[in-house]
Formats: structure tokens, sequence, C-alpha cells
């Protein structure tokens, strides 16, 4: 599969599948936490609104950064 694949195009998908292990990570966190009898719900709530917050941006820095690509390809076909 990654024969026909550019550099940039290798690192957006060695980027998709860091995000992907990532958000595994987060879901085994909290199957932790809600089998943990000693967490504050407030607390952990929180925590969470805090990581919502940064898998928003890094959504729409991604978003950005393909739509980016997208015009640059664009830009560079119809110069040919």
């Amino acid at each position: 599969m990654s024969e026909g694949l550019s550099a940039l195009q290798r690192s957006v998908l060695d980027k998709y599948r860091s995000l992907a292990e990532s958000l595994h990570d987060l879901d085994d966190t909290l199957v932790q936490l809600s089998r943990d009898k000693d967490t504050n719900p407030e607390q952990v709530l929180a925590q969470m609104r805090e990581i919502e917050v940064k898998i928003a941006l890094v959504g729409t820095l991604m978003k950005g950064s393909v739509y980016s690509l997208v015009l640059q390809r664009n830009m560079h076909i119809s110069q040919k």
C-alpha cells in the first residue's frame, strides 16, 4: 500500500495512526477511571473538557492542513 504513496501522504497517514493510538489509550484510561471507585466525577469531567478542547483543536488543524494541501495540489495541476 505504501509503495504508491508520496512522503507527505505517508506522513499524514502516520499522524492519523498516531492519533488513533492516542484515542485508544484514552479509551483504556477512561475504562480504568470508570472502574475506580475513588475517582471524583467532577475532576474527571473537568479533565475531559480540557481533552475535548485539545482534540477539537487538533481536528481543526488537521482539516486546515488537508484543505491547504488540496488547494496547493489544485493550483499545481492548473498550472500545468
